[in-house]
């Protein structure tokens, strides 16, 4: 096949296309597309060649332009299934390169009149030899520079005039037209970004970058698509998914992520890759708090962690990333974080689930437990929803707290006496009352110490001595609902018992609780017992329910049902605990009950009112027919101490 009239030779940096349109000019042509239609290549857009020429198209285009099909076959990029494409024994995205624009540096193009290939790649919007920005329009039509026409690769390919002899020129000569330089201070780091793909064969002799061993496995290819995946983590957006990094769709992206400043910055991160990453890392956590909705290393890396899965990377470069991630968790773990195990780096915290499971709490009590003041936890700074770390050490004492709890009224049925009794024992120091977030854990907000209340059982069990065969008795809890209406001296009782004061024994039947099986010779040495104590006032627990109410009254639960109906006991609230001890007490000493009436008057309980009418003293209230009497408690004591005295 006949070559054209004046061959050339295709300079080793060359892009295709330019050496095309070169070509085209030097022969008179004006459209490459004619050049490539001698050789039956069928295109009005020579830029696509270079993907996709074929050995025998390659040797044609070879013979017609004057050069060996080897050096032309080194200008052109053949594309992988993986999308990656071959740009001078170098691997990179295909992505990257520029189809039908041309862009050129005007600096560039007087010192040698051809289209480098570097000047194709999107991301490097400069000359990196001249370091000037390129330029992709005509500076005086405007039009859009490219390679289906050409002057020239030095001229616009639209702007033309006629010459003294009526010939069609160029009129703009583009190195007419010099740029903007590239003026950033890491231009060390911007040189070893584009050197990394630069195919001039004197920077490939010169690179020889100092790399960190954790990127000696890697290639040129794979080391320049890492420094492109970083411009795209460099700015966090807190609007983007973690997972999904900046990536350019368009020119105009690719103008805007891709500056001088960002390659440099990128290629710094590459060269110091250990230090370097870290500060990517820390960039990342300085935003932080800007990602709603995320926790863990996806909040506190952001974009950043995407790397570890940009499938922009091959597995070998991600796996360097994954690497570089996981060195950075563990050496950033001194201060406290919400992280997955893995990433913690400390021992001490414990996740809700791990909790739950190592310590048999359930899962929702956890969710009381973050608002508990008491008790060290950490979440994500600035959320109010979200996982939640605890410090291991306490949830264990917790757990182990929680499993020695006994519900006050537990309590009371184990000892015999009213749940307000028990209170009174927690005050003395008899028994110990829990406080703190483990009651977050449990149903009722009074509990106490099972242990201790195990070891009052068996100290005042140990006090029990043989009690008297067949004599007469009286059950210490039964002794205590025969004092006076008001507070019963419960903590005098076993004051005494336990002082060695009141001898007591146990004695047979049904009931187990202890101060129920246990007894005392006669009503009277329990009265001297406690004597001391009788009328003492709980101010810890002001509220009673109406069967503490009832013990207080010496009446039934009904009868104090009915005083709250007649409104002699006004009720606070709803709920079991709603009425006032003082309120109780204090009806206590103005109301007495025929059962009370009966006991100091030694007669049957039929026979009171028809003698205290003898007395002339009548009921103040009757809450039912003939039951549920109450008497006036003064006026009773009048009459009794007046009936003393007529005796003696």
């Amino acid at each position: 096949m006949p070559g054209l009239p004046l061959p050339i030779s295709i300079e080793r940096d060359e892009h295709l296309a330019g050496a095309l349109c070169r070509a085209a000019a030097e022969n008179g042509r004006r459209f490459p597309s004619e050049v490539l239609a001698l050789v039956d290549i069928e295109t009005l857009h020579p830029a696509s060649i270079a993907a996709g020429l074929d050995e025998a198209a390659a040797t044609g285009l070879a013979e017609l332009l004057g050069m060996e099909v080897a050096s032309l076959r080194r200008a052109t990029h053949p594309i992988a299934d993986d999308g990656r494409c071959l740009f001078f024994d170098t691997t990179i995205r295909t992505r990257h390169r520029e189809g039908p624009i041309r862009r050129v540096s005007p600096r560039g193009l007087l010192k040698a009149p051809y289209i480098r290939a570097m000047w194709q790649l999107k991301p490097i919007g400069f000359d990196p030899r001249t370091k000037e920005l390129l330029l992709s329009e005509c500076p005086v039509c405007g039009s859009t520079l490219g390679f289906t026409r050409t002057y020239g690769v030095c001229f616009c390919d639209r702007c033309s005039g006629q010459d003294d002899m009526g010939f069609v020129q160029p009129a703009v000569d583009l190195r007419d037209f010099p740029q903007p330089q590239v003026e950033i201070e890491d231009m060390a780091a911007l040189d070893f970004v584009t050197g990394l793909i630069d195919p001039d064969d004197a920077v490939r002799r010169h690179f020889a970058p100092t790399l960190n061993p954790e990127l000696t496995g890697l290639d040129r290819g794979e080391i320049f698509d890492l420094c492109m995946a970083i411009v795209g983590v460099l700015d966090q957006d807190p609007k983007r998914a973690v997972t999904s990094p900046a990536k350019p769709t368009t020119r105009a992206d690719y103008d805007r992520l891709f500056t001088p400043d960002r390659l440099a910055q990128a290629g710094r991160i590459v060269l110091d890759w250990g230090t370097g990453f870290d500060m990517l890392c820390e960039r990342a956590r300085a935003t932080s708090r800007e990602r709603a909705g995320f926790y863990g290393i996806k909040a506190e890396l952001g974009q950043v962690y995407a790397l570890t899965a940009d499938r922009t990377l091959t597995d070998g470069t991600r796996q360097v990333v994954r690497d570089a991630v996981l060195r950075n968790m563990a050496t950033s773990s001194s201060g406290v974080a919400v992280r997955r195990t893995e990433h913690r780096g400390r021992a001490d915290l414990i996740t809700t689930q791990e909790a739950a499971k190592r310590f048999g709490i359930r899962n929702k009590l956890f969710q009381r437990l973050a608002k508990a003041p008491g008790l060290t936890h950490h979440r994500a700074e600035g959320a109010n929803k979200g996982p939640v770390l605890f410090v291991a050490a306490e949830i264990a004492a917790l757990a182990a707290m929680r499993a020695d709890l006994e519900s006050a009224s537990s309590a009371s049925v184990r000892l015999g006496m009213p749940i307000g009794a028990v209170a009174q024992l927690a005050e003395a120091g008899l028994v110990e009352k829990v406080t703190g977030p483990v009651l977050l854990t449990v149903v009722g907000k009074h509990q106490y110490r099972r242990s201790t209340v195990d070891a009052l059982i068996r100290d005042i069990e140990s006090k029990a001595g043989a009690g008297p065969r067949g004599g007469f008795h009286i059950r210490l809890s039964k002794a205590m609902y025969r004092m006076p209406a008001g507070e019963k001296p419960w903590l005098g009782l076993v004051r005494a018992i336990l002082e060695g004061r009141l001898a007591v024994f146990p004695v047979e039947g049904r009931l187990n609780a202890t101060l129920i099986r246990l007894a005392a010779s006669s009503f009277e040495e329990v009265v001297a017992a406690v004597a001391g104590d009788v009328g003492t006032f709980d101010t810890a627990e002001p509220m009673v329910t109406r069967g503490e109410a009832a013990d207080i009254l010496g009446i039934t639960v009904a009868t104090v049902i009915g005083m709250i109906g007649a409104q002699l006991l006004p009720e606070h609230g709803a709920g079991i605990c709603n009425l006032r001890r003082e309120d109780v007490v204090r009806a206590a000493e103005t109301y007495i009950s025929t059962a009370e009436v009966s006991r100091l008057m030694g007669v049957g309980y039929r026979w009171v009112r028809s003698r205290l009418s003898e007395g002339s003293v009548e009921p103040v209230a009757e809450l039912r027919e003939n039951r549920g009497i109450l008497y006036d408690r003064e006026q009773v004591s009048r009459w009794l101490e007046s009936l003393r005295k007529d005796a003696a």
